[in-house]
């Protein structure tokens, strides 16, 4: 029976595949034939504000979508947005021909979408990696070409790769070929003193001190007398060893596939083992390699003596690219990419290196010995145990998945594209000339991409300096979240300035920071920007979730779309400071903004204070005319830390003034999210509760008047929190009147401002400490609304006086303790 054949077998893509635009791409340099692109466009395109049509309603449908596809699994990318999603919305806002624009392009998926929907796109992006890979990801290749240019490279470097993984068969004795390795570290048992692999231990269930089981690794020298003796991985490593080979003989053996490890109770595997794998090995260490590969260290750009991610990844293991990779596996990347550089096919040179970029992490040491290609995403980590595989194999195999990408990527003409790295807070992009933007910022410190795109940049010896550049929050660096709210007001606001009036920008939103997401509305506000008034959530769902992003609490299920619109000539845009208002009606404004922030962030100094107050003006400037102490005064007061700078907290009087007014919007608030908790739990009788994501999802789009307060500060005054994290209605009457109870006396807003005086050491005013009953009363309320690390400080560091309770006051508080200890004990080992 005749094999099925390709489409590129079949000849399909004999025609001519379109010709990208002269200087559509830069390299890591700005591109500085954009503006001319953008020119030209509007010349075709004229806009007249005057005569403009435009009105398209706010795309109003979620999306569910699916990574599943030859597209989207071209090349590994953090946080990508299926392009089949994107092209939804593009469809929806744009018109064939007109200008879509991604100032934070990623791996290219807006792009993309916009070149397969016949509009023309720019996409922008500060990481060369990121534009490499979109430049790749929106070029259409000749198929037949390259499957020619990828078979010149197998030539060049075949006899340095068969060298490289070369082997033999246990079985036949014949010529073989190494399809993987496993590498393990070795650990002492403090018991029996014998030096043990990791990848030997026996793997058994154990209890936690939570109570739920956990599976541990025993020395199997002790397990055989029926000891149990845990392996810690925290104490002194003796170095990576060689554990397992697994190969492909060439002999004809049946199945061609077996594997040997270095304990093998196979006389004849351990001896081949030891003459063949372990010699392979120490040959190759022993040789120089004889091609390019990066030097760079995984260190701050501005001082090369402090680690990159120390602050946000503590388990960082490595210092040097390299201690990434075997030298076996070193050692054939820098020959394929060697290979590549001197192919005959100069256009086929970037599509292959774009293939060799995409299985570069997978052919790491960050891959387990569990999963074949599979690794921890989003960080950087040497796991104990890990799974190398045959590089030339990965990527052959890559190769071919990635033509049925290639021949998915067509376009009825030619593509009208340019990408730049340049940086989005200021563009070569004229003003006025972009019909549409949908684009997926960086949020705060969830991803950090200049740390996770070094590697590619560095193996493809682009420009790894420009960090600082980067809007994100990194504390190695220095930044902070001013610097990422001021860094994405200045990329908004660009946006702004290039968005044709009437004109929507689509942010996708994927954290679950509500303080981000409060930052983010006031920032396009601030920029001008009109928000979507939409009474459901918008999202794009893959259904393709991880068990953390299933059952975690507070992780990103899917990702949000909130749609903005740049106003009209003459259309108002925001009701926020401006600078023009009288003295009586800036006052109100600025200790309407210190009450709230005041009430979400007791005892914060006062130029935070005023970082809040300016950051939610469109003119800084105006504040040097009004007198911000006195205001600050009137609705706060002032304590002293020892040793430390003043620490402000809302007056009696101010407390009052926001209790009420935002007891009416929070009732609201809990009255919509609990109407919808009902349904959900009525559509899937089984769950004992919603996610958190779920309710802030609802949160987003459908509570218009929103408290100050966020989300997770005042859902524990009207929910309780189940044992697997999520969120449910009071059962019964007695649980309703104790949320009652508890939101009369305002128990959460005075437990956050007594726990800031402790934790900032000032001292507690006379007025605002509690007694010991009703210290007890918050600390069964802190158990209750899951607050647990609150309950433990108030227990440890509250001045609680147990001398002064009575017995059952006692017994209780004291139980209630222990259960925020179990608490937080339990979700300590789940992370």
């Amino acid at each position: 029976m005749a094999k099925k054949q390709s489409a590129a077998q079949k000849g399909l893509f004999h025609k001519s595949v379109p010709k990208m635009p002269e200087g559509y791409y830069s390299g890591d340099k700005p591109n500085p034939n954009l503006r001319a692109f953008v020119e030209a466009h509007l010349r075709e395109h004229p806009y007249n504000p005057a005569t403009d049509k435009y009105n398209v309603p706010a795309f109003d449908k979620p999306i569910e979508a699916t990574k599943a596809t030859a597209i989207y699994n071209m090349h590994t990318y953090w946080s990508k947005k299926p392009h089949d999603a994107i092209r939804e919305y593009i469809r929806h806002y744009t018109q064939p021909g007109d200008m879509v624009l991604d100032p934070f392009c990623g791996s290219g998926g807006t792009a993309l979408a916009a070149l397969m929907e016949g509009r023309k796109a720019i996409a922008i992006d500060r990481s060369p990696a990121a534009t490499f890979i979109t430049k790749n990801y929106c070029t259409p290749v000749d198929v037949n070409e390259l499957q020619a240019a990828f078979e010149e490279l197998k030539r060049k470097v075949k006899p340095e790769i068969d060298w490289l993984y070369e082997t033999r068969c246990d079985r036949c004795g014949g010529k073989a070929t190494t399809a993987y390795t496993v590498y393990s570290q070795v650990f002492q048992c403090p018991r029996c003193m014998n030096k043990v692999a990791l990848f030997d231990c026996e793997e058994i269930e154990s209890e936690t001190a939570a109570g739920k089981p956990k599976t541990i690794s025993v020395c199997p020298y002790c397990y055989k007398r029926g000891i149990t003796e845990e392996i810690s991985t925290h104490t002194e490593r003796f170095g990576a060893i060689l554990v397992l080979v697994s190969y492909l003989c060439e002999n004809g053996c049946k199945p061609a596939r077996d594997e040997r490890r270095h304990n093998d109770a196979n006389k004849k595997k351990r001896e081949y083992f030891e003459k063949y794998d372990l010699a392979k090995i120490r040959e190759i260490e022993s040789k120089p390699i004889p091609h390019w590969y990066p030097p760079h260290k995984m260190m701050n750009v501005e001082d090369d003596s402090k680690p990159w991610g120390d602050n946000w990844r503590p388990g960082r293991n490595f210092r040097h690219i390299i201690e990434l990779f075997t030298k076996q596996n070193l050692y054939a990347l820098a020959t394929i990419l060697d290979g590549i550089g001197s192919l005959s096919d100069v256009g086929s040179r970037d599509s292959i290196k774009f293939c060799w970029t995409s299985i570069l992490l997978n052919v790491s040491k960050m891959t387990t010995d569990r999963d074949r290609l599979g690794f921890l995403k989003g960080t950087y980590y040497l796991p104990q145990t890990c799974r190398c595989t045959n590089v030339w194999g990965t990527i052959e195999n890559k190769f071919r998945m990635l033509l049925s990408g290639w021949e998915q990527i067509t376009f009825t003409r030619t593509p009208e594209f340019f990408v730049s790295t340049e940086d989005a807070r200021k563009t070569h992009i004229p003003n006025s000339s972009v019909d549409y933007i949908f684009t997926d910022p960086p949020y705060a410190d969830k991803e950090q991409y200049g740390e996770l795109n070094f590697v590619w940049e560095a193996w493809l010896n682009l420009d790894t300096h420009w960090h600082n550049d980067e809007i994100i929050i990194n504390e190695v660096r220095g930044k902070n979240e001013n610097d990422w709210a001021e860094m994405m007001r200045q990329a908004m606001s660009e946006c702004y300035r290039v968005l044709k009036p009437g004109r929507w920008v689509s942010l996708c939103y994927h954290d679950t920071s509500e303080g981000t997401w409060g930052l983010v509305q006031d920032i396009m506000a601030e920029v001008g920007f009109i928000v979507d008034q939409t009474d459901s959530a918008l999202f794009i769902d893959t259904g393709q979730k991880s068990y953390v992003q299933k059952v975690g609490d507070k992780v990103t299920k899917r990702d949000l779309v909130i749609n903005f619109r740049k106003p009209k000539p003459g259309e108002i845009a925001s009701d926020l400071i401006t600078g023009d208002e009288d003295a009586t009606t800036f006052g109100e404004k600025v200790r309407a903004i210190i009450r709230d922030y005041l009430t979400v962030h007791p005892g914060t100094t006062k130029d935070r204070v005023y970082d809040e107050v300016v950051s939610r003006m469109v003119r800084a400037g105006q504040m040097q005319a009004h007198n911000f102490d006195e205001l600050l005064a009137q609705v706060a007061e002032t304590t002293q830390a020892t040793g430390q700078e003043y620490r402000w907290y809302l007056r009696d009087s101010a407390i009052a003034v926001v209790d009420a007014a935002e007891s009416a919007k929070e009732d609201a608030a809990a009255d919509n999210l609990g109407k919808f908790i009902a349904k959900k739990l009525k559509d899937d009788p089984e769950a004992e509760g919603v996610h958190y994501s779920d309710l802030f999802e609802q949160y987003v789009y459908a509570v218009k008047d929103k408290p100050r307060r966020t989300l997770s500060d005042w859902l524990p005054d009207y929910f309780y929190k189940t044992d697997d994290g999520t969120w449910r209605l009071p059962a019964t009457d007695e649980e309703e009147q104790v949320k009652k109870q508890g939101r009369t006396t305002g128990t959460n807003r005075r437990v956050k401002r007594y726990i800031a005086y402790l934790q900032q050491a000032v001292v507690v005013p006379a007025h605002e400490r509690p007694n010991d009953a009703t210290l007890a009363q918050w600390i069964l309320h802190c158990k209750r609304a899951g607050l647990y690390e609150q309950g433990k400080l108030l227990y440890e560091k509250g001045g609680l006086n147990l001398d002064a309770l009575g017995e059952e006051m006692l017994v209780n508080v004291e139980e209630d303790y222990q259960v925020c200890v179990r608490m937080l004990q339990r979700m300590k080992a789940e992370r």
